[in-house]
């Protein structure tokens, strides 16, 4: 019988950053379920409601991933110091790819915002991608960094002992990841591999906080009635 990792069992981390976490970890891949579903549903092909919704889902979904990178960053902390490395480096990279890929949906969003069709959208578009740089920064090369950030991020989490997540998680990552990027069409399909490599940690970090603060509710209810008492 396969028991489920023990996420952080010798890392000290606080009920609230427990339970944020771990709600990221679930409302993240939603949100990007949602971003490629109305994506695929059509509302890429120009401006209006589907564009901006969906644009703000991608962003709702990005800062989800800010407090997860900097947990499991953490919970790396004593899984040994090659794995430590390894996190430090997927923390970096994690975070500099959703810092551009943020800056993408705020250039898509401004663009539909300010387009009044498809081809004001495109020539807007061609506008940005032609200055200096921002292809690669926002568009090609950097945003990568966001993918690869959690490969290194999960493959040192599930490589340690004990493994603080399952195994299943990078490779699902790396399977969603590559779905992704051989066709955006396939997006959900990608947001669904995410969900099962983090749901399972995020179920866990949630139990871990409701029983920290039950805890913690319960020593304050006591040294209230010691000191009542007193």
């Amino acid at each position: 019988m396969t028991q489920t990792p023990r996420p952080g069992a010798g890392t000290a981390i606080p009920a609230s950053e427990l339970t944020t976490t771990g709600t990221a970890l679930l409302a993240g891949p939603v949100l990007m379920l949602g971003y490629g579903t109305v994506r695929l549903a059509g509302g890429h092909h120009g401006p209006g409601t589907a564009w901006t919704a969906g644009h703000i889902l991608l962003v709702l979904g990005l800062l989800c991933f800010i407090p997860v990178v900097f947990t499991l960053r953490r919970l790396a902390a004593d899984t040994g110091p090659a794995r430590r490395a390894t996190a430090r480096a997927g923390a970096a990279l994690g975070l500099l790819g959703i810092g551009a890929v943020l800056g993408q949906a705020a250039i898509d969003l401004y663009v539909g915002a300010v387009s009044a069709d498809r081809s004001a959208m495109d020539a807007r578009f061609d506008h940005f991608r032609s200055q200096p740089g921002i292809t690669p920064l926002l568009y090609t090369v950097v945003p990568l960094s966001f993918y690869l950030g959690l490969l290194l991020l999960t493959g040192a989490l599930a490589s340690g002992h004990p493994r603080r997540i399952g195994p299943h998680a990078p490779v699902c990552i790396l399977v969603g990841t590559l779905v992704t990027a051989a066709s955006l069409d396939l997006m959900p399909v990608g947001a669904l591999l995410y969900a099962a490599a983090f749901a399972p940690l995020g179920l866990s970090l949630l139990r871990r906080g409701r029983a920290a603060d039950d805890t913690a509710s319960i020593a304050a209810a006591s040294l209230k009635g010691f000191s009542a008492a007193g």
